[in-house]
């Protein structure tokens, strides 16, 4: 054992630590040690603490982030990083754990976000442990009281009748959804304050969708979002905005219609709409590229 030359002070210090790191002397009915999904949200806690993800993160209602106070993000709140209130009830957690082990989704350009590329703050790579990944991921479906595992829902196939119906309402003047979404265009994305359509698919639960674009505001108050685009009608979601002929005794909820459009979207279908809007003059094919790279990482970690 070597002569560390300790002051006193640290001699003092280094004993009660080590004399402290030992079990508590508690009866174990006295311990907080929950067996069901508390103790996902209890081990998340001490990573996401960790790491400091609530420096750039919400995570809880009213929390204020670091970032928040600076005054490049006043008047530019939708350049800040997203909201995790809803995390666990957004996102598939297979996707997650590829997000977290590699957030630029690519394997090439590391030095970019591969959700909301037009942030200029970027998301780190914090090469988390396998065990640190999955307690992030079990974290957030349990804070969210989402079932895990979590078993992804086959979507119904559109016929060319409703896709040509759910493109009417995706393109709708009323609802311009490609006027704040990226779309794969550089010169548009600069501007963008929204993620591309294309990323839904793998990414997102379709459930959280449709309660999305109902009340978007209801799940991250002061989004961008607009709220009212739907309304109810006699047990049944409509589009608030004009509707063509072909709705017409169409008895379902157009909020599932539209959720299913943009679950089956295309970059070719997505061009098609882009350029009858005019918005959208390229629609790359790397936002597919990266989920599937999201999706790799997250099975070579499930070995």
């Amino acid at each position: 054992m070597p002569n560390l030359h300790l002051t006193k002070e640290q001699v003092r210090a280094l004993t009660t630590f080590l004399m402290g790191s030992q079990e508590s002397a508690l009866p174990i009915t006295y311990q907080y040690k929950p067996l069901d999904y508390r103790r996902d949200v209890q081990e998340g806690w001490w990573i996401v603490r960790k790491y400091n993800c609530m420096g750039c993160h919400q995570m809880i209602p009213g929390q204020k982030t670091s970032l928040m106070s600076l005054a490049r993000y006043q008047d530019v709140q939708e350049q800040l990083p997203p909201k995790l209130l809803t995390e666990g009830a957004r996102v598939d957690p297979q996707w997650l754990l590829g997000f977290l082990t590699n957030p630029s989704l690519s394997g090439t350009d590391t030095n970019r976000n591969g959700v909301r590329s037009y942030l200029e703050v970027r998301m780190p790579t914090f090469s988390f442990s396998e065990n640190e990944l999955g307690k992030l991921v079990r974290f957030f479906q349990a804070l969210s009281r989402q079932p895990f595992p979590y078993v992804p829902e086959q979507r119904p196939a559109l016929t060319a009748k409703e896709t040509d119906m759910a493109r009417s309402l995706f393109s709708s003047s009323a609802a311009p959804c490609l006027k704040c979404h990226a779309t794969g265009d550089p010169a548009h994305d600069k501007t963008a304050t929204a993620p591309n359509f294309l990323q839904a698919k793998g990414r997102l639960k379709p459930d959280w969708v449709e309660r999305w674009i109902i009340d978007p505001q209801a799940i991250s108050p002061g989004t961008s979002m607009p709220s009212g685009l739907f309304k109810q009608l006699k047990n049944q979601w409509v589009f608030s905005g004009p509707t063509p002929a072909s709705f017409q005794g169409y008895d379902k909820d157009h909020t599932k219609l539209l959720v299913d459009y943009i679950f089956q979207l295309t970059p070719e279908e997505l061009r098609r709409v882009g350029a009858s809007l005019g918005h959208v003059r390229a629609v790359s094919d790397s936002t597919s590229s990266g989920v599937k790279i999201a999706s790799d990482a997250s099975r070579r970690i499930q070995r």
